[in-house]
């Protein structure tokens, strides 16, 4: 068990600096030197990453590093202490809270939903008196909520009565029962409503009062309010698909969009911590901050999974994470991506090692920080091949990235040739557009152009092949298709929006 209390590493070189204080700075992690040449080879060859944040916790030495700027406007370096949207990475904090909250008797993860919030408003056939919160953070409740993930997610358009509201569209997943796993958001939503209301303390509080506050994770937040206050550093997200370089995406998080399957932001500095408490099993600086027992419990396998991700064979899932394998070795992790952000968090417990990787930049480099991760692996496990291999995951980027820039400007191209299908002026398709369900869509007139405002999503429209249709991004670069419908004095009275009927009010 490591005895030593992580210390400030400079955002430069990675060197561990004294502080005030009796204890002996932690060692610098072996292999930092080498680690700093590949990230930094990585994003030159690549040149449309602005920024990158490592961490590596080793009992035997500790690294973390700031590669790159949060923003190429402003050219703000990244730092050990700079903020990078974690996306589902916020999972496992999330279960974690749980966990421990369960160990303090506050909650029962056997206990049924039913039996935990028995005045929610819950649909008969979802078998709420069997389902319980253990089957809600291991993904295998067989519930689906898409009004609550949309919301929560994207729009921001919900508020805790409505939020309480939606759990009555909560349904069944006739492809994956009670019991399978179904990897969604919605489980980790549906608990927080039912813990936001049944414990008087929402689930943001609860991560921070229950563990970050413990850990002394100071830049970790949920809120991006206070992630983007004076004094603080956030990357900022970018795409770098295009032939010009990396662009700024403009979508970015704001509180209403930050939820507890994917809400939180966290450090390189923060991340070390992080790392230090799953190695050692709930040990930090030397002293028990969580029961040792609590932790393995996360990482316990609750559902059986079949996939591959990356390199990574995994095999079942935990409280927020998932169990695999990784050339032999047992890798317990947990991933995020989101417009803009990739965040990599794992760890070996078997060879006490645990690595983090935030990027700003997808989908160029959405396997980089695999590739930064598994490097580290391979040089702790003494595989002769980590640096034929790390030089051949660069390839592989490199060549990955001219295929986007292609596909983008062949996409961007055809597009172009496309003329409106409307039937009536722009102007007759302004008005407002109500879903009960999803929530509320302004359409505009903007300098001639459509546009369509939903919460915190916000596209200018284009041309699409059919009549009264409309080619929308509402989620930057994801392209999506509005077919308007007319009534019976051919004035439109609605749209279908990926199968969801959206009334207009005026």
């Amino acid at each position: 068990m490591s005895t030593v209390r992580l210390l400030a590493v400079t955002a430069a070189f990675g060197f561990v600096s004294a502080c005030a204080t009796s204890e002996a700075p932690a060692p610098v992690y072996a292999e930092a030197d080498k680690i700093d040449a590949f990230v930094s080879e990585a994003m030159a060859e690549l040149a449309v990453v602005p920024g990158m944040a490592v961490a590596v916790y080793a009992p035997e030495g500790v690294y973390m590093h700031g590669f790159g700027v949060t923003d190429l406007e402003t050219n703000t370096p990244v730092t050990p202490d700079t903020a990078f949207y974690i996306a589902s990475s916020t999972k496992s904090l999330t279960a974690m809270t749980m966990a421990i909250l369960d160990s303090e008797g506050r909650i029962d993860l056997d206990q049924t939903i039913a039996e935990f919030a028995p005045d929610a408003p819950f649909p008969d056939d979802i078998r709420a008196d069997e389902v319980t919160i253990r089957h809600l953070l291991s993904h295998t409740s067989g519930l689906d909520n898409s009004p609550i993930g949309f919301r929560a997610a994207y729009t921001g358009q919900h508020t805790p009565e409505l939020n309480w509201k939606l759990l009555a569209k909560t349904r069944v997943k006739e492809d994956a029962p009670l019991g399978t796993f179904d990897y969604t958001n919605e489980g980790y939503n549906i608990l927080t409503i039912l813990t936001d209301r049944q414990l008087g303390v929402n689930w943001q509080e609860l991560v921070d009062e229950t563990l970050l506050q413990p850990l002394g994770m100071e830049e970790t937040t949920a809120y991006m309010s206070e992630a983007n206050a004076p004094g603080r550093t956030l990357a900022r997200p970018y795409f770098g698909g295009l032939e010009g370089g990396a662009v700024r995406v403009p979508l970015e998080k704001i509180d209403a969009t930050m939820q507890s399957a994917g809400g939180h932001v966290m450090s390189a500095s923060d991340a070390l911590r992080w790392l230090e408490f799953l190695v050692e099993d709930g040990m930090l600086g030397g002293e028990q901050i969580v029961p040792a027992e609590v932790v393995r419990s996360t990482r316990a396998p609750l559902a059986e999974v079949d996939e591959d991700f990356d390199a990574y064979s995994r095999d079942s899932y935990g409280l927020g994470w998932y169990n695999s394998t990784y050339k032999g070795e047992l890798l317990v992790h947990h991933f995020g991506g989101y417009t803009g952000y990739r965040a990599h968090i794992s760890y070996m417990p078997e060879h006490d090692i645990g690595v983090a990787v935030f990027s700003n930049e997808v989908p160029v480099a959405y396997s980089l920080p695999e590739a930064v991760a598994n490097y580290v692996y391979d040089m702790a496990l003494g595989s002769e091949a980590a640096a034929a291999d790390a030089e051949e995951a660069i390839a592989a980027l490199k060549d990955r990235r001219a295929r986007i820039i292609e596909n983008v400007a062949n996409d961007r191209a055809r597009r172009a040739k496309r003329e409106w299908q409307l039937t009536l002026p722009k102007s007759a398709y302004t008005g407002t557009y109500v879903n009960e369900d999803f929530g509320t869509v302004d359409v505009t007139l903007e300098e001639g152009e459509l546009v369509l405002t939903m919460g915190n999503l916000v596209a200018v429209a284009e041309p699409f092949t059919r009549e009264d249709s409309i080619r929308v991004e509402m989620v930057p670069f994801q392209g999506e298709v509005i077919l308007f419908q007319m009534d019976d004095a051919g004035a439109p009275s609605g749209f279908n929006y990926d199968g969801d009927i959206f009334a207009r009010v005026n």
